[in-house]
């Protein structure tokens, strides 16, 4: 029976083996402490998963990848998924550590972004190639059953290229992988077209090496789509991104770069499709002729080449590109174009659209602008024309 109550000093310390005892024992600095066992009992209690073990871990679990159209997937993966990636994309935010130190977690990283961004495209909807006016550029606006994870997984990408240095991710940004994101630019979803959009100028912005492949690249999609497949989605994205490359541009400008305006820019006037990015194109063009007013000639001459002839909504869009241009072209060549601007000008004054009348009205009446004195100084070139065809212009208002 005293054997209950008084224990042997054997089964003592297995009996006081508590967690309060241990720390007794750590404390008084005992040689559990300094005994450098790392299996020991309090050492695997205090273990914690280091900050990549834990972004490894959430990374291995957003590789899963799903169609959101296939009724066999889970929805309760589907949004565990989405957790995961809003984890994944804090983790990467707060994240003291720059990622150039993270070298284990980059390739990986990389390779689950790699695996959801990169995916065949469903098929383009009709109305997609069939509409040639603004007002209908809902219809091409198909939102993306992934946009729910494209969303985070794009903010992961911008996050990781804009807080590591280009030359850790040399080998991960590369060329296939830049045509492979530039394709993705076909995607009906506008969403997604606009962060691919702003992440493309960033690593354009980043990746000085990649910069004239990445023009390239633009310029034979823009040429694939004018002379092979007039079907595309995204050259309003593309050429957002060039006149804000174009905007950068020293002055003078490379032979490389005019070439560039003459053979891709100005033929961009006579596809189905100038409708829906005109206002884009518009803006690359005047940014040629601003920066070096003697390129008006070409530019003007290369807009009247493409005239529209039975398309009034773009004959409108032209007519005001024109006045923007006449103003800010170099004074010789305004003397050399205004025989056959005036020409094609006054040759509209026979069309039945309102629109076209009101906005020849504004070019050639303008007080005081460029277009105006145009018009008073071909009066005596164009005898017959203007005065042939001026019972077509509106009165002022």
């Amino acid at each position: 029976m005293g054997a209950g109550r008084f224990p042997s000093p054997r089964d003592s310390p297995g009996k006081r083996s508590t967690l309060q005892h241990l720390f007794d024992m750590d404390s008084r600095g005992s040689p559990l402490r300094s005994s450098g066992n790392s299996s020991s009992p309090l050492r695997r209690h205090h273990h914690q998963p280091s900050a990549n073990e834990e972004i490894l871990s959430m990374i291995s679990a957003c590789s899963v990848t799903f169609t959101f159209t296939d009724p066999s997937e889970s929805p309760s993966q589907q949004d565990l998924k989405r957790l995961k990636l809003t984890q994944l994309l804090y983790l990467i935010k707060s994240s003291k550590r720059p990622l150039d130190d993270q070298t284990d977690v980059i390739p990986p990283l990389v390779s689950m972004l790699k695996l959801n961004i990169f995916r065949p495209l469903p098929p383009p909807s009709n109305f997609s190639f069939i509409s040639d006016l603004p007002d209908d550029e809902e219809l091409v606006s198909t939102a993306s059953p992934l946009w729910p994870h494209l969303q985070i997984i794009y903010d992961i990408l911008q996050r990781l290229i804009m807080k590591t240095n280009p030359k850790t991710l040399r080998d991960h940004v590369d060329r296939p992988f830049l045509c492979s994101f530039l394709c993705l630019l076909q995607s009906e979803d506008p969403r997604e077209r606009e962060r691919l959009k702003s992440i493309y100028h960033l690593i354009y912005s980043k990746f000085t090496s990649h910069r004239s492949f990445m023009r390239k690249s633009m310029s034979d999609v823009l040429l694939r789509y004018m002379y092979e497949t007039e079907r595309h989605c995204g050259i309003g994205e593309i050429l957002e991104i060039l006149g804000s490359i174009i905007n950068g541009f020293t002055v003078p400008l490379k032979e490389e770069h005019k070439l560039f305006l003459i053979r891709v820019l100005l033929p961009l006037h006579r596809a189905k499709g100038t409708m829906m990015y005109h206002k884009q194109l518009s803006y690359c063009v005047s940014q040629f002729v601003q920066k070096e007013p003697a390129l008006g000639g070409v530019v003007v001459r290369g807009i009247l080449r493409y005239w529209p002839i039975t398309n009034s909504q773009k004959e409108v869009l032209i007519i005001d590109e024109l006045e923007e241009l006449v103003e800010k072209i170099d004074p010789d060549q305004y003397r050399k174009l205004a025989l056959p601007l005036c020409t094609k000008i006054t040759r509209c004054f026979n069309s039945l659209n309102s629109q076209v009348l009101e906005v020849l009205r504004s070019f050639m009446c303008s007080s005081g602008s460029r277009a105006g004195a145009l018009h008073m100084e071909q009066r005596a070139a164009c005898k017959d024309g203007i005065g042939g065809h001026g019972r077509g212009l509106p009165g002022r208002s």
